[in-house]
């Protein structure tokens, strides 16, 4: 209290007396502090390393960062139709068989039950399924295609959203009055068709030429803030095209260097932090040598331009070494030694630790071309797909990394076009445990009229992770200080055996099924086999000893 009723003085604080040295030396971290304010309940019980978990963060390009569709052929025009009659919903007149528009605004969910989207709507109209001959089938889904390319248009059954298409017009145009009169920008062009590039102009030039944004402001938005949060994150673009991913490519190298015409600092626009690995920076540029292209048919991912790892343990030779001694052995007329990056799957081990511990190790960026082919094959079904795999073992196996796969194609109840699958098992993870924590269906019309869209949807998918770990911890009946107080016991155990009896009670156990399995299946690296098999299957051996 500041003073007592007898007006006699406060009492001075006692002074705060300097904590002691953790046990174990001044070497030993202390514990992490408490949260300020936690994001759910029980945040803080988390460790930091879990809190602010490595993010993958996979990233297709079509209605997702983009707004054309380059591999299946459709404009920005057509996309931005096409995308808002997923985000449309409304009822069918039974007798009429015509569908009428009930939704305000644009939303993934219904407002209703009992309503389904225009894109549902047609695609039951014109249905384009295997059990149908081939030239049916592609006359319907050219038809469904053209239906939903139109539908804000006039006298069409989404004209009321019309006003929202045009939203996202004005939210992707150039509206900066310097920047559109440098570059000579007269109207924004959503056909790309009209505006070939020109060999002739600058690269600025070309990146302008259709007065609008064709990488999501949205998305450049996220770069910028995880880089200054100093996040630790890797991203992977997902395309069917490599067309597609070569534009990404060029811009995304410009921006990182401070040279895209829109982000540069000249004609009053505003610099990203550096991100090409001058000053100290994060180098977030895609290389060639990180691009891979996945063969689902063939089994194996594959980075033509990546050479691959000297079984000796030895650096592979960088890309101009290897050019410069390809150039030699033709002069001699001998074979070049570059072997190209390969992983075969299945297994998924060896394509995942490949990707997580050889690409993204040595590069924060990298790509995947998908095979689409594959998928269309197989009638666009969710299980031939862009492959994502994670180790999740049911129940987060892994808790200090999160991948998260930003796809606006994604249903409402389907991944559609992304392939979910446990690294170790090989299955499918139901939607239902992948959503919102390994995917995230992009709604485009949000994505592009909210600059912080795909930031808060990280953070999203962040928390819900986060809050199912709690809950697996809670349900397998693990506490923070039952994990210390048996960590304390196994200390003191430990400390009593002889070097051999630590080894033949700690060590023998643990290794004998990881060798059982390594020997039944003889995979061409066994220490990395059974490295990956102890760390996925920790939970079959207990970590310490108990008295």
């Amino acid at each position: 209290m500041a003073g007592g009723s007898n007006g006699s003085p406060a009492e001075e604080p006692e002074a705060k007396q300097p904590t002691d040295p953790p046990a174990g030396g001044l070497d030993m971290p202390n514990p992490p502090a408490p949260l300020e304010a936690e994001s759910f309940p029980g945040e803080s019980d988390l460790p930091e390393d879990e809190r602010k978990r490595w993010l993958v963060l996979h990233v297709a390009l079509p209605r997702t960062i983009m707004t054309c569709d380059m591999a299946l052929g459709r404009s920005t025009e057509a996309e931005l139709n096409d995308a808002l009659s997923t985000l449309a919903w409304g009822s069918v007149d039974t007798e009429a068989g015509e569908w009428t528009l009930e939704s305000a605004d644009p939303m993934p969910s219904p407002p209703h039950p009992s309503l389904i989207t225009y894109a549902t709507y047609v695609a039951r109209t014109y249905p384009s399924d295997h059990t149908m001959e081939d030239k049916a089938r592609e006359e319907n889904a050219r038809l469904a295609a053209q239906k939903r390319a139109c539908f804000t248009c006039p006298g069409e059954p989404g004209a009321k959203f019309r006003p929202m298409f045009d939203q996202m017009v004005k939210n992707l145009q150039h509206s900066n009055k310097a920047l559109a009169k440098a570059y000579d920008i007269k109207k924004v062009i959503l056909n790309e068709e009209e505006a070939p590039e020109d060999p002739a102009k600058s690269e600025a030039q070309n990146i302008m030429r259709f007065g609008r944004h064709q990488i999501l402001p949205s998305f450049w938005n996220l770069l910028k803030e995880l880089t200054k949060r100093g996040r630790r994150f890797s991203v992977v673009f997902r395309s069917f095209s490599e067309e597609q991913l070569a534009q990404v490519q060029n811009e995304l190298q410009l921006f990182t260097q401070c040279q895209h015409p829109a982000y540069d600092g000249r004609n009053k626009t505003q610099k990203p932090p550096p991100m090409d690995g001058n000053k100290a920076s994060r180098d977030m540029r895609l290389t060639n040598a990180a691009i891979g292209r996945l063969d689902r048919m063939g089994g194996r991912l594959h980075f033509r331009d990546r050479p691959a790892a000297d079984p000796s343990g030895q650096p592979a030779p960088d890309a101009g070494a290897v050019a410069a001694e390809g150039a030699e052995a033709a002069e001699v007329g001998q074979p070049a030694t570059f072997r190209p990056t390969e992983y075969a799957f299945p297994p998924y081990h060896q394509a995942y630790a490949g990707l997580m511990h050889q690409i993204l190790e040595t590069s924060n960026t990298a790509a995947i071309v998908d095979d689409l082919a594959y998928w269309e094959a197989r009638d666009r079904d969710a299980t031939a797909g862009k492959l994502l795999l994670v180790d999740y073992g049911g129940s987060m196996a892994e808790t200090k990394v999160q991948h998260i796969f930003f796809d606006g194609n994604i249903d409402k109840d389907d991944p559609y076009c992304v392939d979910v699958r446990d690294v170790v098992s090989g299955e499918p993870i139901p939607f239902k445990e992948a959503e919102d924590v390994f995917l995230h269906r992009v709604n485009l019309f949000e994505a592009i009229t909210e600059p912080e869209y795909f930031l808060r949807a990280t953070e999203a998918c962040e928390i819900k992770m986060s809050q199912k770990i709690l809950k697996a911890r809670q349900d397998a009946g693990i506490s923070r200080s039952l994990l210390e107080q048996e960590s304390k016991l196994a200390s003191e155990a430990a400390d009593a055996m002889t070097p051999k009896e630590w080894l033949y009670r700690n060590i023998t156990p643990a290794l004998l099924p990881a060798l059982e399995a390594c020997q039944r299946d003889r995979p061409e690296d066994p220490i990395e086999f059974i490295a990956f098999y102890m760390l996925r299957h920790s939970k079959q051996y207990s970590k310490t000893l108990k008295a």
